[in-house]
């Protein structure tokens, strides 16, 4: 008891800190930055305490920190647009090329697929300094410079790697590409494509640091709504709002720490000591939903439970053992063991939150332990056979249940599992590349909603999440197609060939958990769960 009231007190602490800083950032400028000759109404100093399982050791947005990170940067990062969010009863997402402006106040698409935008007036950083096109091609260059991830998804967005903007006066900028894309708006939200300040990066540059790494891992440079007051890597950020031109946050403040006891976090938001937080297991979440002054909302999301046979492992390389797997596995049955049945059985190569495009049908999997029995006897194991199956505990809250689950259901069709805990993703793709396991159990979650994304990124030969050994020339060789501008056939090509090899088992669609006090606002869904704390209502 005596941690869980000093957890309380530090957590009130940092509130009346932030607090604090709201109010000094309210006294300094008059809840102005505007630019209008209205002024905008001065923002009240409330504070919005968000617990989140874990923060990263660095904010700068050419690091590559896994999911903990990606989310962060996600709620703060200043974007030419943003993904369009969908309300959290909504059971699809937005289509992936549904985007609002944010640093961006118009665009247009040229013939060739290039996009002119016209930037935001007055909008500035927390060092001062305005919002200019110089900005946005110094971000572009150096994020491409540094991020794998960038790359990989610029070349999916045709958008050219060595020349991505042309600065056209000190407010618009064209996005170049190498062809028309499908994609190219949608990858424009992706915080790797954020603007910063490039005066205040480039004034910390050292000939050892030409990047300003060692500062970016502990400033923020976003032109976004808030400006960093405190960061203690891997446990806390406070921030302050960032005076803008127009209508400013609800919240002028934030305090965003991490805190890996679920129980813990729950404790706090039930007890009106937080403001917001997700992760929960499922007996948590609903627990939660019978907490007096909560809301407890599943949204959907992209996520999804996913078993990947390795190929290089002898009976997987048949599609015949790799569909008999399929079959034997009652997915409803894994919702109920591990996901309080909150999880939608995944019946289909891609989620069912996913819009696909117009008159694309997906492949439907099917649950039929008779047949995945023939199925074994014909690819010659009719005694079935053992082989090891590595996940991380850590991986979606239920590895341990859904493993046994798993386990149960393959045992009738003869096959042994021997579960292998691992430390990290990064372990589990490691493993999985060295051919040192048969099989993984991982979540994914694709950052884009669109299925032709979620393809080129997961099933191609070289995909960078293509870890089990998958090859299929027929696939390939749509790569191009699938991001153009009208993917259509290809997309209904691809999904029929996803569908009938089995790269990837899909167990169940994971939902985005939203669990915050009952009274606040304006929370939406998005392929990968993000809190835009400028959006919020309290």
């Amino acid at each position: 008891m005596r941690a869980s009231a000093g957890r309380t007190a530090s957590r009130a602490a940092a509130r009346i800190a932030v607090a604090v800083l709201a109010a000094a950032t309210l006294a300094a400028c008059g809840g102005g930055g505007s630019t209008t000759t209205t002024p905008a109404p001065a923002p009240q100093a409330t504070v919005f305490i968000d617990l989140v399982n874990a923060l990263p050791a660095s904010l700068d947005p050419a690091d590559d920190l896994g999911s903990a990170f990606e989310s962060l940067e996600s709620s703060l990062a200043g974007t030419l647009v943003r993904p369009t969010g969908r309300p959290p009863s909504s059971t699809t997402l937005a289509p992936a090329e549904d985007v609002v402006g944010y640093l961006a106040r118009s665009w247009r698409r040229l013939a060739g697929g290039d996009y002119v935008f016209d930037l935001r007036r007055g909008v500035r950083s927390p060092y001062g300094h305005t919002l200019t096109a110089a900005d946005v091609r110094f971000s572009f260059m150096r994020e491409l410079a540094r991020s794998a991830t960038a790359r990989f998804l610029a070349g999916v967005a045709k958008i050219a790697l060595r020349n991505p903007i042309t600065v056209l006066g000190p407010t618009s900028v064209r996005v170049n590409v190498t062809a028309p894309g499908a994609l190219t708006l949608a990858v424009l939200g992706d915080f790797r494509f954020a603007v910063i300040d490039s005066h205040a990066v480039q004034a910390h540059e050292t000939p050892g640091d030409p990047s300003a790494h060692d500062w970016l891992s502990g400033h923020l440079a976003f032109y976004g709504a808030y400006e960093l007051s405190e960061f203690d890597p891997g446990r806390k950020l406070l921030l302050r709002v960032n005076p803008q031109p127009g209508a400013p946050p609800a919240f002028s403040g934030l305090a965003i720490e991490a805190v890996p006891s679920a129980t813990l976090r729950l404790s706090d938001l039930g007890a009106d000591e937080a403001s917001h937080t997700s992760g929960l297991d499922w007996t948590g979440f609903q627990a939660a939903a019978r907490t007096s002054g909560l809301i407890a909302q599943t949204m959907p999301a992209t996520a999804v439970s996913t078993l990947v046979p390795n190929e290089r492992f002898g009976p997987f390389a048949s599609v015949l053992v790799r569909r008999a797997i399929s079959l034997a596995i009652d997915r409803a049955a894994i919702s109920r063991a591990a996901f309080g049945g909150f999880a939608k059985p995944a019946l289909h190569p891609e989620p069912s939150t996913i819009v696909l495009t117009a008159g694309v049908v997906q492949p439907t999997y099917a649950h039929d332990v008779a047949l995945a029995r023939r199925l074994l006897a014909r690819a010659g194991y009719p005694r079935g056979f053992s082989f090891v199956l590595a996940a991380d505990p850590a991986d979606g809250g239920a590895s341990a249940a859904e493993l046994a689950a798993i386990t149960g259901e393959l045992r009738r069709v003869g096959l042994t599992v021997h579960a292998r805990s691992v430390r990290s993703a990064g372990d589990l793709a490691r493993l999985a590349r060295a051919g040192a396991v048969a099989a993984l159990l991982e979540s994914t979650a694709a950052p884009i909603a669109s299925a032709s994304f979620d393809i080129v990124a997961g099933y191609l030969r070289d995909s960078p999440a293509n870890v089990e050994g998958y090859d299929s020339p027929a696939l390939d060789a749509l790569a191009a197609a699938l991001t153009t501008t009208a993917p259509a056939a290809a997309e209904q090509r691809a999904l029929t060939i996803v569908g009938t090899t089995y790269p990837v088992i899909p167990l169940v669609e994971i939902p985005a958990q939203n669990v915050s006090r009952a009274q606040i606002g304006g929370y939406a869904a998005y392929a990968v769960p993000t809190t835009y704390y400028d959006l919020l209502r309290p």
